[in-house]
């Protein structure tokens, strides 16, 4: 047995199959399946309904805010045991998220059996190469962050980045010392001063942006840890004009670009061919449904989805805590409410990403997300920083 499972119920004859969320965390997505209400447009279609739930997945927590709306199995070995486990699930489409993008040949197997919702392996190693999509956004007149080949060393004037060439998350990304030796699994990118942005797209057309959070320390992060995403945001000018050279390299559906802005226009950072973790927070602000064309061919022939619902627009904030010490994860405490009732894809969680009880998460791990709606960009973040405060009570008397 390569991982463990939850609910592995087998298809009903006559009934589609779900489409399958594989990813580092497939928790996110999976919400945003049953947002884009991936049944109601089955049986728009005529088609089968789905069987019983939006969808299922294969990641590496299999939280219980997942497990109870999705059958799940959690990747032990991450990436490569994820193929093995989706033969577990009924055939059908799948959609990929953060991390695989680094692993094309994950993607390539996934692609044998199953209808792909995402970007091809071919497509990934076009924009996820660092050196490529500098010199695209050069062409085009962008501004565009000086990188060193892995193959020199680091330069010994200015501030430079050391940053993997597998890249998620923020994770292995720090200064590097003046004269660093090269290394063949990272390059070296100088540093440019701005607020990290993420501005999401389906297809050619601009869905949003939201303010990044990385390494915020009443998180506790570090270095450029990805924490969590506020939006929407105003976007910087030019920002749109990003899709347009992204595309040209064969990318579709939905995906995002980090950027940071300029006076002379968005420093592009990286592309990520793929649902990204700030699409969550832009449906929920503002009613959108990026992921309610439920195939690629839609994808290809529509860009713009179903129109928003009438909801009320407000900004809406999401907070990865890391554990400050190792602990255990508390039998019960303010998420419970999310654990109970049915669930409405469509409120405001206080709290997603749930461990299991008595989990053991070890120092700089992350715990758990958590949710804030409010009236402006800085009135979330207070909001925000007020629940993390309350966090760091709760987790003191709770050490491993």
């Amino acid at each position: 047995m390569i991982g463990w499972t939850r609910d592995l119920s087998p298809a009903k004859p006559g009934f589609r199959a779900a489409p399958g969320v594989v990813g580092a965390s497939a928790r996110a997505a999976v919400h945003s399946l049953a947002r884009a209400g991936t049944a109601g447009l089955a049986a728009c279609r005529g088609e089968a309904p789905l069987h019983g739930r939006s969808a299922w997945a294969v990641d590496q927590f299999c939280d219980r805010d997942l497990a109870r709306v999705a059958p799940c199995a959690r990747s032990i070995n991450y990436p490569d045991d994820i193929p093995e486990l989706a033969k577990q699930f009924p055939p059908g489409p799948v959609l990929y998220t953060g991390g695989l993008e680094n692993y094309p040949h994950i993607v390539a197997e996934l692609a044998r059996t199953r209808e792909l919702w995402g970007n091809t392996p071919e497509v990934l190693g076009r924009v996820r190469d660092p050196f490529r999509i500098r010199a695209i956004f050069a062409r085009a007149g962008f501004p565009v962050p000086c990188i060193v080949p892995h193959r020199d060393g680091c330069p010994s004037e200015g501030r430079w980045l050391r940053k993997p060439l597998r890249s998620g998350g923020g994770l292995g990304i720090r200064f590097a010392q003046p004269g660093e030796a090269a290394s063949p699994q990272h390059y070296f990118q100088k540093f440019v001063e701005g607020p990290p942005m993420s501005a999401l797209f389906v297809n050619d057309r601009l869905l949003g942006v939201t303010e990044q959070l990385i390494g915020v320390p009443w998180l506790h992060a570090g270095g450029f840890t990805y924490c969590g995403n506020i939006g929407p945001v105003v976007a910087p000018l030019h920002t749109a004009l990003i899709s347009g050279f992204v595309c040209e390299q064969g990318v579709l559906g939905v995906w995002g670009a980090d950027f940071l802005p300029t006076g002379t226009g968005p420093v592009v950072l990286e592309v990520n061919p793929r649902y990204t973790a700030g699409f969550e927070v832009l449906e929920l602000a503002t009613g959108t449904r990026p992921l309610s064309v439920a195939n690629k061919r839609r994808w290809e022939q529509d860009g713009h989805g179903l129109p928003p619902l009438p909801i009320e627009y407000s900004t809406v904030g999401k907070a990865v805590y890391y554990a400050p010490h190792a602990l255990a994860f508390p039998h019960s405490g303010p998420w419970d409410a999310d654990l109970a009732g049915d669930f409405d894809p469509w409120r405001v969680p206080g709290f997603a990403d749930i461990p299991d009880a008595g989990a053991r998460v070890e120092a700089g791990h992350p715990v758990l997300t958590f949710f804030a709606r409010g009236t402006s960009p800085a009135d979330v973040r207070e909001r925000l920083q007020s629940r993390a405060a309350e966090l760091d009570t709760l987790f003191q008397e709770h050490h491993a």
